[in-house]
Formats: structure tokens, C-alpha cells, sequence
């Protein structure tokens, strides 16, 4: 989280650079290999605003349906990556960080809360179908919009989403999000 908060702030004062912001722009002159490429940069939080820009910009250079079409396999491999990290490797952090809280806080609310409340409460929703029906929908929004895509995806992470699912979900919202941006910039 330290990283991550880090990384904003780095990201906000880069992005302030002309060179970069220049940088950036410029890639529209790639095509549709740019499309390819701010797709990928559309997926994340520090690169989301400016590829969203210029996404907007090859709307009006390209045809906007093919723009979406390419953006969207450039952001599913991104998505992909955030995914198979949440999925793998950040809920088993979460776990044992959860485990050493409930070490340090146990007599507390051993008092407070009967024993394992927190723990049925929480698998009988999570378990629940109304739960696995809100995922997608607000996981996809998040996904479809022009907002990084990372809390999106580490809600399909952690809600187990098998990854071929989560592929073709990741594309569709992915596609959607970019056919609005370029086909408002071509119009």
C-alpha cells in the first residue's frame, strides 16, 4: 500500500513533465499499434487519465471500432496480470496478515463478538448468489469505465472468477469503456 500510494505521487508529478505528456501523445502516430499499447496503459491507475486522452485523440485520427477492438487485448493482458497477482499472491498476504490481527486482537474480541461471528457472517455472504451477482456488475463498471481498472479486477481476484471467464468479461467491458472514448473523439 506504501508502494502503491507512492507510485501516485510519483505518477502525479511525472505526468506534470511536458516531455512525458508529449511522449504520450505522440504514440497516436504508431495507429493502431497504439491503440494496442494504450489499452494496456488504460488499465492502470498512474496511466489511465492520459491513455484515455489519447485514445480519445485516435478516435478522431482512426476508425473508432477498430481503435476498441485493438485497445481492448492491450487492456486484458493488463487486467490479466492485476488479476493472476490478486488471485495468487496478494489474498494468501491478505490471509496471513488477517491471521497475525486476529492473533494480536483475539482476547478483545473474544469478549466483544462470539466466537467466529465475523467468520460465518462473512462465508454466508460471500457464499451467497445475490453476492455473486454484485461482483460482476460493479466490478464490470468499474472495468468499463475510464477509472483504473485495479479495484475492478481484484474484486474478480477475490472472488475467485475462473480466468477464462474473467478474459472474455475483461474484454467486453474493456472494449465497451474504449469504443465510448474513441468514438466520442471521432465524433
Amino acid at each position: 500500500m506504501i508502494l502503491f500510494t507512492v507510485s501516485i505521487l510519483l505518477a502525479f508529478y511525472i505526468l506534470k513533465y511536458k516531455p512525458i505528456i508529449g511522449l504520450i501523445q505522440g504514440l497516436s502516430s504508431l495507429g493502431y499499434l497504439a491503440a494496442f499499447i494504450l489499452g494496456m496503459l488504460f488499465t492502470y491507475a498512474l496511466t489511465s487519465v492520459p491513455a484515455a486522452a489519447v485514445l480519445y485523440n485516435l478516435g478522431g485520427l482512426l476508425n473508432p471500432l477498430v481503435v476498441a477492438f485493438v485497445g481492448a487485448f492491450g487492456s486484458v493482458i493488463s487486467d490479466y496480470l492485476i488479476f493472476r497477482f490478486v488471485r495468487d499472491k496478494l489474498l494468501n498476504e491478505i490471509k496471513l496478515l488477517s491471521d497475525e490481527i486476529n492473533n494480536i486482537t483475539k482476547p478483545v474480541t473474544d469478549i466483544l463478538l462470539p466466537k467466529n461471528l465475523l467468520i460465518i457472517l462473512w462465508k454466508s455472504i460471500s457464499r451467497s448468489r445475490i453476492w455473486k451477482l454484485i461482483i460482476p456488475v460493479i466490478a464490470g463498471l468499474i472495468i468499463a469505465s475510464p477509472l483504473p481498472d485495479e479495484l475492478g479486477v481484484a474484486l474478480f481476484g477475490a472472488a475467485k472468477y475462473e480466468p477464462k471467464k474473467f478474459i472474455i468479461y475483461s474484454y467486453f467491458l474493456n472494449f465497451a469503456g474504449i469504443l465510448v472514448i474513441s468514438y466520442v473523439g471521432h465524433v
